[in-house]
């Protein structure tokens, strides 16, 4: 995996994070953006001779509107930072992603990063109302608005939203929040098979059944889990939990209500972050697929995550039912790169035989190069042209990012 090395730039300001970046393409001088370094293993390994430029001096909230359900804030801010502030006036960002306490939201959004709460609120690039962002050349952009309602015209700003900091450094960004819900329920039921579990998973999805996340586990001989987490009002979660319960009952599945259920659902927004470790997803050198298919081939991006994983290799599974979003975890003892190679080859193929993809998350250096990819999407000319007017000398990131950008 990419190690974190030390952010050697600090600007201080968005202005001089500009001045920053503009003389550094005078220079044909390569840069790192980093925000906390929580997400650095995504995409490609950085050019040997970049060098971090840091976002951590841009740490101000810089204006909350409550009334208006609207946060600015820049981009050094942690997510942590910004709970804090919205729970004081009974509100929240409905992200949970690895290490929420650590990340920042500008690494958050450059990554495009979300959780297993993007069920019932989407991604992060769902609540960006606005954002400010130095470009290569040292010009300071600003696409979007400070109110919910915005027709100013194309959002340019969403191209920044995980591209990896490829094509611009994010400075700022002005946030839709949410009222906090008033009560929250996660129900775990334990299946005696797959196809029990991925029936549950569409039972409990039924109206008047509406999880804000759901996920199924599985893996290495475990047993098949299938996770639920409702959100909304007392008397309605109350409801939906007993519902689901029956639901499982129906299908042979033993239920357990957990009355904290804080470190399950960091455990599972960490499944595919190599720098965190839990044990129930095993050991943390692996490598790490992100697969997607149309939801509705869950059951098959599932299986084929398992059963085309290297014939020595340890593979466990996360599956986003509703979502269309496998993370899968290959553990390879011994490490062999070529087998991991023919392997994911193999997965990439039956994939996009459904209209799916995969890409690589983190590959341990034991495994030597990986291609993380695939195959560039149909839209890579279009995506080159951006890059090339925003960044010409490519001091962004360079060749981090699908079809080397």
């Amino acid at each position: 995996m990419n190690q974190p090395q030390p952010p050697t730039l600090a600007p201080g300001s968005a202005a001089e994070l500009a001045e920053t970046l503009a003389a550094a393409a005078a220079a044909g001088q390569p840069l790192t953006p980093w925000g906390a370094g929580t997400l650095q293993h995504l995409g490609g390994p950085p050019s040997p001779d970049a060098q971090p430029i840091s976002t951590a001096a841009l740490g101000r909230i810089v204006e909350y509107a409550p009334a208006d359900l609207t946060i600015t804030a820049e981009a050094g801010v942690t997510l942590g930072e910004l709970q804090a502030t919205l729970r004081q006036r009974g509100q929240w960002l409905p992200w949970d992603p690895a290490a929420p306490e650590q990340a920042t939201l500008g690494g958050l959004l450059a990554a495009g990063a979300s959780g297993p709460l993007r069920l019932g609120y989407g991604t992060p690039r769902d609540w960006v109302l606005g954002m400010r962002v130095a470009l290569a050349d040292g010009r300071l952009v600003a696409s979007g608005g400070r109110v919910v309602k915005n027709v100013a015209g194309y959002d340019t700003h969403k191209l920044h939203i995980g591209a990896l900091g490829t094509l611009g450094v994010i400075a700022q960004a002005t946030l839709k929040v949410a009222p906090l819900p008033e009560h929250s329920a996660t129900l775990v039921f334990a299946c005696a098979s797959r196809a029990v579990a991925l029936a549950l998973a569409a039972r409990l999805r039924e109206p008047p059944l509406a999880p804000v996340s759901l996920l199924l586990s599985a893996g290495a001989g475990t047993t098949e889990l299938v996770i639920a987490r409702f959100n909304g009002i007392a008397a309605a979660v109350r409801r939906q939990s007993q519902l689901a319960a029956e639901a499982g009952l129906a299908l042979g599945a033993a239920r357990k209500a957990l009355d904290d259920d804080r470190p399950l659902w960091q455990a599972l927004a960490g499944f595919a972050n190599p720098r965190l470790k839990y044990e129930r997803f095993g050991d943390s050198a692996a490598l790490i697929i992100r697969a997607g298919a149309p939801p509705g081939a869950l059951a098959d991006t599932l299986a084929l995550a398992e059963q085309l994983a290297p014939e020595a290799a340890a593979a466990r599974v996360l599956g986003y039912a509703g979502v269309g979003l496998v993370y899968a975890r290959w553990h390879l003892d011994p490490p062999d790169g070529e087998a991991a190679a023919r392997a994911l080859g193999a997965l990439r193929a039956r994939l996009a035989a459904i209209g799916g993809y995969a890409a690589v998350e983190d590959a341990p250096a034991s495994l030597g190069l990986i291609d993380r990819w695939g195959a560039p999407p149909p839209t890579i000319e279009l995506m080159r042209g951006v890059k090339a007017a925003w960044d010409p000398q490519a001091i962004l990131n360079r060749g981090r990012y699908v079809g080397g950008i």
